[in-house]
């Protein structure tokens, strides 16, 4: 890389972390959260938002929408998991995302407007999840389907979301996703298990902020807290997990989590890919038209999910 190409890459990285930093103008933190998440990806679209078509349905009870790439493989259907710290995010802030998954999988997509705390906390957002992994198995673009192959991906708490439900679905005795990809993924809320790192660049995920979407998504006390904190899950459990890709950046304050999941698949003999990259910030993939690297993760995600025995 010339030194040019660094000095463009720094003034790119730095513009889009000052985004990040910005704070939203709303007293209510709920409201600043899903204002943040609505703004977060500065309205950046990729290929693929400008080449799928898109399906609108109902998955179940929830309002979603198919991105269908033009030649899109029949062998296999995805399902994207938008983050927002559980009380944020819709099919409108992740829309570009999903859609370059799709574009790069060369795969039709679902993206679920799945219901978000504080008014429907921990199991709701989950229950929701589950639905729409058995609804792919049975529906496609265009309505009823048979089999294909199922793919899951999620960023930040769409990626334990994700995770989660594929365990939920294994412990159920129910259909599951084949592959699993997770972008910048939540794998735990406890912020003293060592594995919650503090970058002093990551503007996005902090110690104060955990500690209060935790106690909105699940309130209740009484809470197994294996179905919220994936890394902290039974062996059994774990071990039933279909192949995995952990992507997350080594200025995030959830790179700890990422590696420390991975080291327990692994130690469970479970196919886990993990992949670290630099300087990047927390869901880095959205930034499609600024960052190189978030078309290069999203076109491995893609690649992973697509990639069947």
């Amino acid at each position: 890389m010339t030194n040019s190409a660094r000095d463009q890459r720094k003034a790119t990285l730095d513009a889009v972390f000052g985004h990040l930093a910005q704070a939203p103008e709303e007293t209510d933190p709920v409201a600043a959260a899903r204002a943040h998440v609505e703004t977060y990806a500065m309205g950046e679209q990729g290929q693929g938002a400008r080449m799928c078509q898109t399906v609108e349905c109902m998955a179940g009870e929830r309002r979603a929408v198919w991105f269908v790439p033009p030649q899109a493989r029949k062998d296999a259907r995805l399902l994207h998991v938008h983050g927002g710290g559980w009380v944020a995010g819709s099919i409108e802030s992740h829309a570009a995302l999903a859609a370059e998954v799709a574009w790069r999988a060369a795969a039709p997509v679902l993206l679920i407007d799945y219901r978000l705390a504080p008014e429907h906390p921990f199991p709701a957002g989950l229950d929701d999840v589950i639905a729409a992994i058995a609804y792919i198995g049975s529906h496609g673009p265009e309505g009823p389907a048979g089999p294909a192959r199922i793919g899951v991906s999620g960023d930040s708490a769409g990626g334990n979301l994700a995770v989660v439900a594929a365990l939920a679905c294994a412990s159920k005795g129910l259909r599951g996703p084949d592959r699993l990809a997770l972008m910048s993924p939540f794998l735990a809320l406890s912020i003293d298990n060592g594995m919650f790192l503090a970058p002093p660049r990551d503007p996005v995920v902090q110690a104060q902020g955990i500690a209060h979407v935790a106690a909105l998504y699940a309130p209740d006390g009484e809470v197994d807290m294996s179905w919220i904190e994936p890394l902290d899950a039974p062996d059994t459990l774990l071990s039933q997990l279909c192949p995995c890709l952990i992507q997350a950046s080594a200025a995030e304050s959830l790179r700890g989590q990422a590696l420390a999941f991975s080291q327990r698949l692994w130690s469970l003999g479970v196919e886990a890919r993990l992949s670290l990259w630099s300087e990047m910030p927390h869901v880095w993939h959205v930034f499609l038209e600024s960052l190189r690297d978030a078309r290069a993760a999203t076109s491995e995600a893609g690649s992973f999910l697509t990639q069947f025995d």
